[in-house]
């Protein structure tokens, strides 16, 4: 397994950008069936954070974070089937909050987290805030980690 990178979507390479795009695609398309459109404007703006295989010509996970209303929100959390419950999606939060806080980006950062996963992220430290919404016809509820 390679290192965890963090990269702003002008610094990647084709083939990460093929990487990611084919994680998600498995990860949200494919396993989760959402149909909203995967690849958005943001992905322009955003920090990418991924994990490829030894062979750098797979995403075993990735992630990213953008600025949005003034506040760093993460997104697009993803990790392979195979590659589950090895602490992957643990090591991504943390490489995203240590790249937010030495860069001085901000304290704290946010994200949409699909019902399901909530138990993950309050393991990371996270805390809810707000009530629950519908976003991609799944229940997400927003969520905060002080930095």
């Amino acid at each position: 397994m390679s290192a965890i990178q963090v990269k702003h979507f002008s610094e990647l390479s084709p083939r990460e950008v093929f990487c990611l795009s084919r994680i998600r695609d498995e990860v949200f398309v494919a396993e989760q069936k959402i149909t909203v459109p995967e690849l958005d404007d943001a992905d322009l703006e955003a920090y990418h954070v991924f994990l490829l295989n030894d062979e750098a010509t797979d995403a075993l996970a990735a992630a990213r974070f953008f600025l949005e209303d003034g506040k760093y929100l993460i997104g697009r959390v993803a990790v392979q089937k195979a590659a589950r419950r090895q602490g992957l999606a643990s090591r991504m939060m943390a490489a995203i909050e240590q790249y937010v806080k030495s860069h001085g980006l901000a304290d704290a950062v946010y994200l949409h987290a699909q019902a399901q996963a909530i138990p993950f992220y309050l393991a990371n430290g996270y805390e809810t805030a707000g009530e629950p919404f519908m976003e991609a016809g799944i229940t997400h509820q927003l969520m905060k980690k002080q930095l």
